[in-house]
């Protein structure tokens, strides 16, 4: 229930952008924002309304940002539409792990930790990760003491 509410708390379909908005967004100009529009590489949303101003959702933004940095390292545009496809995919299938494994932060001897769920089929085991001055790192405890000793809080 707790994960529900914060995978939903934004609503990024809501987000939506000018053209010109865009543009100032990520420094790429209205001109080529019309040209990968017209190859097909961003596009723009369908307007309910009465106005004709072409409207961005999130994922072009993203996707246009993305394009940019490519082009800016060296990358040809079609070869910067190709990579950004790529890392979105990348991204997506990183996100949705994340969603399903994300099982809260709790407090654990005083630390914040983010329980990433059980570790073994059988449920006996939970994994841990910390983030503190010496980096990440993952500890793997067994799901009853943990429960019984150090009592987990939920934040």
């Amino acid at each position: 229930m707790e994960q529900n509410k914060i995978a939903n708390m934004i609503d990024t379909s809501l987000l939506r952008f000018k053209i010109g908005e865009l543009s100032k967004m990520t420094g790429v100009s209205t001109r080529q924002l019309r040209y990968w529009e017209k190859k097909e590489f961003i596009s723009a949303m369908d307007r309910v309304d009465d106005h004709d101003a072409r409207v961005f959702g999130f994922k072009s933004y993203i996707k246009v940002a993305l394009i940019k940095r490519l082009l800016d390292e060296g990358y040809t545009l079609t070869a910067a539409n190709e990579k950004s496809k790529s890392l979105i995919k990348d991204s997506k299938w990183f996100h949705e792990f994340v969603r399903k494994s994300f099982c809260g932060v709790e407090k654990i001897n005083g630390e914040r930790a983010v329980n990433m769920g059980y570790f073994d089929d059988d449920h006996t085991k939970v994994l841990y990760g910390f983030n503190d001055e010496s980096g990440v790192h993952y500890e793997v405890r067994d799901a009853k003491s943990e429960m019984e000793d150090s009592k987990p809080t939920k934040w």
